[in-house]
């Protein structure tokens, strides 16, 4: 399991994220706080919010 934070600056940076985490073997997760929603869901990482500092967990 790899942990990084992230901070997404508008829309077309998590359009960019999922565009990528899609073409991942792996399961992507994106957490704020107690939150958690799948890395590879465009609305779910917008529902955490822009501009917040957000850990992304690839489970490899």
């Amino acid at each position: 399991m790899t942990t990084k934070e992230v901070m997404f600056d508008s829309i077309d940076d998590v359009k960019r994220f999922v565009n990528q985490t899609e073409r991942l073997p792996e399961e992507v997760d994106v957490c704020c706080g107690s939150c958690m929603v799948d890395g590879k869901s465009l609305l779910g990482i917008l529902s955490l919010g822009i501009k917040k500092k957000l850990n992304v967990v690839v489970h490899d």
